[in-house]
């Protein structure tokens, strides 16, 4: 018996996307053309969703990681406005927007792509992403960022399904809101929060639970505890999809090969500048490692430390093992080149996981 799954592409909306190395594609500028050429591709490979970050700040070193990047929610207008099919997530910052703004937004973005866009919420940890452009809520705890979340996207669902909304609360206060037109369906909303607090939003608030993903065991592990922690607070039906970096060759060689002329450009500097952000963070202790090992805190290699490298055959296996072990609903993919290794990886690689009992709608045609 075989499962189905979503996969998504987590685009590149910052010059270099996930790859901290001079030695990274030149392709990968951050540039809205760059963005709309890979996600219409996408679209046409059947991926199911592109998700786009939301970046506030570049790092420092000689790679200029991030220095040139896109705002979410604008470049999902867009997307929406360029495609047919795919669904468009935009990443947002519940300590930065007022919830009645989002709200808005999201309803217009519906009318541009009726029913494709969805949310991904975050509450931002890291001090020098949001402090140096003034967006850092000063003087909240790590419980008290998700308490909150917790009453900006109750705000946020009121005013999406009631016709006049009311609400005083520790945080936001409206007074016979309203709003229209209504979203055409509730988006869909994702939550990375790795915390245990942060898991426990996610769980009570979203649909999608984003995590670090691989092989290694510790990452099965955490897609397994995910589902069952769900389930245990009566949300079974919470999907759980991987954030997985593939770094594919034609073999093994060849993308080992890739790996190490990655490595060998590593901006160490930037790596550093990424976990001094978390450091400064005055509630640092609560960060979870999750977040900090995925922005690049604790390594000397230019990708996340779950990156699987290797074959397009042999990936196929591989991802399908991680997918069926892990109890994972879907997977979001990093990639070097959002053309070439997603048509690739597509054909090559998603297409065959079904020899594997892992089945999706991406055609690689």
């Amino acid at each position: 018996m075989s499962k189905t799954i979503d996969v998504g592409v987590f685009i590149p909306v910052g010059n270099h996307g996930w790859i901290h190395s001079t030695n990274s594609p030149a392709v990968e500028d951050g540039s809205f053309p760059r963005v709309l050429e890979i996600t219409q591709r996408a679209e046409a490979l059947g991926f199911d969703f592109v998700l786009s970050p939301g970046i506030w700040r570049g790092r420092k070193g000689p790679s200029r990681h991030w220095m040139d990047s896109l705002e979410s929610l604008t470049t999902s207008a867009a997307l929406l406005q360029a495609t047919e099919k795919i669904g468009v997530f935009a990443t947002m910052h519940m300590t930065v927007y007022q919830p009645a703004i989002i709200a808005k937004m999201m309803g217009t973005l519906d009318q541009i792509g009726p029913g494709r866009v969805g949310l991904n919420l975050v509450t931002g940890s890291s001090y020098l992403d949001l402090a140096h452009v003034g967006l850092w809520r000063d003087g909240l705890s790590h419980e008290e960022r998700y308490d909150l979340a917790d009453e900006w996207i109750k705000v946020v669902k009121q005013l999406w399904t009631e016709d006049v909304t009311s609400h005083k609360g520790d945080f936001f206060e409206l007074v016979e809101a309203t709003m229209g037109p209504k979203p055409s369906r509730l988006p869909p909303l994702a939550n990375a929060g790795a915390s245990p607090r942060g898991f426990r939003f996610a769980v009570e608030n979203c649909d999608i639970a984003f995590i670090g993903s691989g092989e290694d065991e510790k990452y099965v592990q955490l897609g397994r505890n995910a589902k069952a922690t769900a389930r245990d607070m009566g949300k079974p039906e919470l999907k759980v999809y991987g954030l997985l970096t593939v770094i594919p060759g034609e073999t093994n060689e060849a993308a080992k090969a890739r790996l190490a002329h990655f490595d060998a450009g590593v901006d160490l500097e930037c790596l550093e500048d990424i976990a001094r952000g978390y450091d400064m963070n005055p509630n640092v202790k609560d960060v979870s490692a999750a977040s900090k090992r995925l922005a690049g805190e604790g390594r000397g290699s230019a990708v996340s430390s779950g990156a699987m490298t290797g074959s397009y055959d042999g990936l196929a296996k591989r991802i399908a093992r991680v997918v069926t072990d892990g109890e994972l609903d879907g997977i979001i993919l990093i990639v070097p080149d959002y053309v070439e290794d997603l048509r690739a990886v597509a054909g090559k690689t998603l297409a065959r996981m079904a020899d594997h009992g892992v089945t999706c709608r991406v055609s690689g045609h």
